[in-house]
């Protein structure tokens, strides 16, 4: 008997166990297939697919507010720009938006130089192509000076069109600084801020509209008590904050690296320049930091004050790099097979009064593990610097084969005596006048109320054409 209740229960829970499988069963055969569901949307990055199986259902909520179709295709955007080299399209293929953002700063660097070289005989024709890569150019394969700042600025257009796109938003990878307000800064740039701050700090308390019981119920001051400009000073110091979306100069100069230093593998003298180069473009921009700041305050009485680092304005760069290219420093074609690299200090040879003379070395010199200051700054020097190797042809007439327009057809100033003269621009062959009538607005007027009424005029000019 007893054995028969044992049977009986032990039937009773293998039947609840039956019944636990069954029901098991029936959910998983329920359950979506992941992978499946998610190899059904083309055109999908490997890192979208992994986030996909994890988050299978979050991921198909947010496919079904888009238009499959119009998913775009990360390896056709990546292939619409030729002559990237395979580093270039891998680094595309798993970062396509930052790479699209760097491709916008390699086209600001382009129209930057043409703006900078517009008035030289070699105004930068050379490097704009349908292609939208400048590298494409056989210019870059060249040692010229003009070559050394193609590399420069394209480097710094990277920087600085991918750090814009960060603070914008625009980017996955990456967004506003986050250690804008940590990182220790420039001294130059620390003094200007301490004097921006003082300054601010002195224009609040002087405010008679500021100062008042307001203001030192606010500070935790008894209405009896004097209001002590030095204590509301401090107080206001106490409320001065780093914040907003500092441009992520940080991010930039890291993909620029990769995306442009990736090209320069050989490890030869034109490589080692090119990285030099590539640089002196980036560090142009990382010194060049600028601070913007914003009030918040009733009225604009400016009790809190928001202030971030922004990228410099890419004209400034542009400048400086002309000022740079202007200075570059002609290097030896030798680099003793150990990689150092040797510059004439003036860009012109010195004659030997030995014959154990040699030219510098830019390198750290080293006696007894100790860098000697001497050549310490002389190396700070040549770091901020563009190298070239090659001496650059005069430009003025066509080479295809070194992408060269020569200067036919230029417009120049018969007028000047500078670069943009008819005597440099022209390389002596002359140049003729051409009649040009263009049509202006002038006249203008404002009438009450609101309108602007022009008249159109007609402006004829002689300009100097180069034969």
């Amino acid at each position: 008997m007893v054995e028969s209740q044992r049977w009986i229960k032990d039937l009773g829970v293998i039947k609840i166990i039956y019944l636990l499988v069954v029901f098991v069963i029936q959910i998983v055969n329920c359950l979506p297939d992941v992978r499946a569901s998610c190899k059904t949307v083309p055109n999908l990055t490997k890192s979208q697919l992994d986030l996909c199986y994890k988050a299978n259902d979050v991921t198909l909520a947010a496919i079904e507010g888009l238009d499959v179709n119009c998913l775009p295709d990360v390896r056709a955007s990546c292939k619409t720009v030729p002559n990237l080299t395979k580093s270039q399209l891998d680094l595309c293929y798993k970062a396509n938006d930052v790479t699209l953002a760097a491709i916008e700063g390699l086209e600001l660097a382009i129209f930057e130089c043409q703006h900078q070289f517009r008035w030289n005989r070699w105004n930068c024709s050379s490097l704009k192509s349908k292609s939208r890569n400048p590298h494409s150019s056989n210019l870059f394969k060249k040692g010229y000076r003009e070559s050394a700042f193609g590399h420069a600025i394209t480097a710094a257009g990277v920087v600085l069109s991918v750090a814009r796109a960060c603070s914008q938003g625009r980017l996955l990878s990456c967004g506003c600084d986050p250690n804008a307000h940590r990182r220790s800064l420039s001294k130059s740039l620390r003094d200007t801020l301490e004097v921006e701050k003082s300054r601010f700090l002195d224009t609040i308390i002087d405010n008679p509209f500021i100062i008042d019981k307001r203001l030192e119920r606010n500070f935790g001051l008894d209405t009896n008590e004097v209001v002590s400009k030095k204590r509301i000073k401090q107080q206001l110091a106490n409320r001065w904050k780093w914040a907003g979306c500092s441009h992520n100069i940080d991010f930039g100069v890291e993909f620029s690296e990769l995306f442009l230093d990736s090209r320069e593998k050989a490890g030869d003298l034109q490589s080692q320049i090119n990285l030099h180069n590539n640089n002196v473009g980036r560090s142009v921009v990382e010194r060049n930091l600028v601070s913007k700041c914003k009030c918040h305050g009733l009225s604009g009485s400016c009790q809190l004050k928001t202030c971030w680092k922004s990228s410099p304005d890419f004209r400034t760069v542009g400048k400086i790099l002309k000022q740079q290219f202007r200075r570059a420093v002609l290097v030896d074609q030798s680099n003793f097979g150990n990689g150092m690299i040797i510059y004439n200090g003036n860009n012109k040879r010195r004659k030997s009064k030995s014959a154990n003379f040699r030219p510098s070395i830019v390198q750290n010199e080293m006696h007894n593990n100790v860098m000697l200051p001497k050549r310490r700054n002389k190396r700070n020097k040549m770091e901020n610097s563009l190298f070239y190797f090659q001496k650059s042809p005069n430009f003025c007439e066509r080479d295809t084969l070194s992408d060269i327009a020569g200067t036919h057809g230029r417009r120049c100033n018969r007028n000047s005596t500078g670069s943009d003269s008819c005597s440099s621009l022209c390389c002596g062959r002359g140049y003729n006048l051409v009649k040009e009538v263009t049509n202006q607005r002038c006249n203008c007027r404002f009438h009450w109320c609101c309108y602007v009424e022009c008249q159109t005029c007609e402006v004829v000019e002689w300009i100097s054409i180069c034969n």
